[in-house]
């Protein structure tokens, strides 16, 4: 017979125990920092192209600035050729006063070009999101500008023969000039270090890259319509909860 226990319950013989087995939580790993600041990056890149979708004109705007920056960065050595060789060449200084203001008014003009209102006509009556004069004025300030900076290269390149050792500091950049340099200096040539003038080289860099920049600002201005067609092909959807959100782009000021 089997034992009965003190509490009158009968054991049960090859009773099997079941254990529940222990569940480990799996441990949550933090995000790092680079992965949770590329959604933000990746939603403010497409508020930027949302934005040049509206106005493209601010790429062609963007390098008016720098074109503009370079130039008056660049002063002070653009106007020591004045100062140094006006009563040799005459047209140094006028020509940096020139381009100094110009580039300034230029910005003005391409603001009004793109009023933010646009702006209404009185002979058709219409709104048009562009002020072609202002335009015209534009390009007109700028082919001026052009002009004045090749005016300034060639007469402070004039400044240079006769005057070889006030502008050169070694031989190499003599001879990088040497066709601006009269023949019996280059033939003997004699330095004098404190007479050397290093703004000569910065001054001519920075006039041949602000022409440069002035040519990409106006090639970027007059193919605004072609690549303004291709900023509005791209995709700027934006899906939330699982619905895709198109946004309507208004290619027109109000």
């Amino acid at each position: 017979m089997a034992e009965i226990l003190d509490n009158g319950v009968e054991p049960i013989e090859n009773e099997v125990v079941e254990q529940t087995p222990v569940v480990e939580e799996p441990i949550e790993k933090k995000p790092s920092k680079l992965s949770a600041l590329k959604p933000k990056i990746k939603e403010w890149g497409r508020k930027q192209i949302v934005t040049l979708k509206r106005k493209p004109q601010r790429i062609a705007m963007l390098f008016f600035v720098i074109s503009t920056l370079i130039y008056l960065i660049g002063l002070n050595a653009l106007s020591q050729g004045p100062v140094s060789d006006f009563s040799t060449q005459p047209y140094l200084g006028l020509s940096v006063f020139v381009v100094t203001l110009f580039s300034i008014l230029v910005l003005v003009l391409f603001l009004n070009t793109f009023p933010k209102r646009g702006i209404k006509y009185k002979k058709d009556g219409k709104k048009h999101s562009m002020n072609y004069i202002m335009l015209a004025l534009t390009f007109a300030f700028v082919i001026v500008m052009i002009v004045f900076d090749v005016v300034y290269y060639k007469q402070l390149l004039g400044c240079i023969e006769g005057n070889e050792k006030k502008f050169f500091e070694s031989m190499a950049q003599v001879n990088k000039y040497s066709q601006y340099c009269s023949e019996s200096f280059l033939a003997n040539p004699i330095f004098d270090e404190k007479s050397f003038r290093p703004y000569l080289l910065t001054a001519l860099n920075l006039t041949i890259t602000h022409i440069v920049f002035l040519g990409i600002s106006s090639l970027l201005l007059a193919t605004l319509p072609l690549y303004k067609k291709l900023i509005l092909k791209i995709d700027t959807s934006k899906e939330v909860a699982g619905t895709e959100i198109k946004e309507v782009i208004e290619t027109e000021d109000e």
